[in-house]
């Protein structure tokens, strides 16, 4: 079985899994996708890559860089694609592997899509209902959002650890809620010194970690309903809007 090293422990390829392909230099590069069709002492079996965006083509013998996402994160390593001998219509080999990296920690894909949203810091211990008139939340708007939580834009700065309250625009995602909690996880200053906040959305199961069961009577009803499920229904709608977006150009 073909292993290959991370920084800390044997990676361990399975069978069908997806991985990507990038050949060509940067702002050149042509990506395709393939799955892993046999793993062998030597090498990847893989399926005949298929074409998704840019410009290189793929070549007997060319080295590529591979991407493989899990669910704990993201992961890329060097090889080289070769032909099968005899040629075959449907698959060719990964040779020579080089030690795979972890590249990215998000659990989840991240999207540029712009919600439009209000927002209001919840100063706790809450004595009473949390007043949501419009002269009472700051208008803002996402720069780019996963299943997970959002960057957006703070016209009123905010800072780790705050917790959110989220009135969301309309959007295409049906799944999510109008109203939603959120804890900011980070906050900084961007390039046009426009300041922004990463924040996470707080599942229901979590709610007690942030809010007493009194509090959590003085919310929206709605903003405690984003639970697992709905999670899980935002990733779907989140892959489908991937492809859409590759199909475009777009991503």
């Amino acid at each position: 079985m073909t292993l290959a090293q991370t920084e800390t422990t044997t990676f361990r390829f399975h069978i069908w899994e997806r991985l990507r392909l990038e050949a060509g230099e940067s702002g050149k590069e042509g990506w395709y996708s393939c799955r892993v069709s046999d793993i062998r002492d030597d090498c990847l079996v893989i399926s005949r890559p298929d074409f998704e965006r840019g410009h290189s083509l793929l070549a007997d013998s060319r080295e590529v860089t591979v991407y493989c996402a899990r669910g704990d994160a993201a992961y890329a390593f060097r090889a080289r694609i070769r032909e099968t001998e005899p040629k075959s219509p449907d698959t060719m080999h990964l040779l020579a592997l080089s030690r795979v990296s972890r590249i990215q920690r998000r659990r989840f894909v991240r999207l540029d899509v712009i919600i439009p949203l209000t927002y209001r810091v919840v100063t706790r211990p809450l004595e009473t209902s949390i007043d949501l008139s419009p002269e009472n939340l700051t208008e803002s708007s996402s720069i780019n959002l996963s299943a997970g939580g959002l960057l957006i834009l703070t016209p009123h700065r905010v800072t780790a650890d705050d917790l959110l309250l989220l009135c969301l625009g309309s959007c295409s995602f049906r799944c999510l809620p109008k109203w939603m909690l959120a804890a900011c996880r980070h906050a900084s200053v961007i390039e046009s010194s426009q300041a922004v906040a990463g924040i996470e959305f707080i599942l229901r199961e979590d709610l007690p970690r942030h809010l007493s069961g009194r509090e959590l009577n003085l919310i929206p009803n709605e903003a405690a309903q984003y639970d697992d499920k709905m999670q899980n229904l935002f990733v779907s709608e989140l892959f489908a809007e991937q492809l859409l977006m590759r199909q475009k150009g777009i991503l």
